[in-house]
């Protein structure tokens, strides 16, 4: 009775060796799901249940310090500026041109990832606060990276940090933060008045 499920067990290793070969994500998936998985990258380098893929670090342009520092750094958002922006034509032109047609999507379904990272990222601004790890955490399912990002505001001189998945998670809480910034000086709407 014990012998077919060794045998199971060890098929399950064997895949889950292989699933280390193909290019993975901060979104770890196996390539049958028989392998380990991992929804987040926290902490940074792993764990042995959630290996980070092997050269997803060095391959980001960053020290693993500097991407523990970036993916933790949080900014301040309003939840209601931040979701009218992604949801604006100039929102979802910022998402389209960043994540790419093809690049970052749904492992299983490659469809709708531009409102899984659009949930993701309006469902991590409800404290008030968005980071990489947070965006990475409410990811609702596990995506894949297939080509380089666009990542805003970096240097376009690094290559590796300017087509990097991580580092699209380090800088693109940054550029949300600066395209939904409320001006403090607004003035206050006029109260309602009743129709009394």
């Amino acid at each position: 009775m014990l012998k077919p499920f060794a045998v199971a067990a060890a098929a399950g290793i064997v895949f889950a060796g292989a699933a280390q070969a193909i290019p993975l994500t901060a979104r770890t998936v196996c390539v049958n799901c028989l392998g380990p998985r991992s929804d987040v990258l926290n902490p940074l380098d792993g764990t042995n249940d959630t290996p980070v893929p092997g050269g997803l670090i060095a391959g980001s342009g960053y020290s693993q310090d500097e991407l523990q520092a970036g993916l933790s750094k949080s900014y301040s958002v309003d939840v209601v500026a931040v979701a009218d922006f992604l949801y604006s034509d100039k929102g979802v032109q910022f998402l389209s041109d960043s994540i790419g047609q093809n690049n970052y999507t749904p492992y299983y379904s490659q469809q709708k990832a531009l409102e899984s990272v659009r949930s993701a990222i309006i469902l991590d601004s409800v404290d008030g606060q968005l980071s990489g790890f947070g965006m990475m955490n409410l990811l609702p399912v596990d995506e894949r990276l297939q080509g380089a990002m666009n990542v805003c505001n970096v240097d376009a001189s690094n290559t590796q940090r300017k087509t990097s998945l991580l580092s699209w998670y380090v800088n693109t809480p940054a550029c949300i933060a600066a395209y939904t910034q409320v001006s403090e000086s607004a003035a206050p709407a006029a109260p309602v008045r009743g129709l009394w």
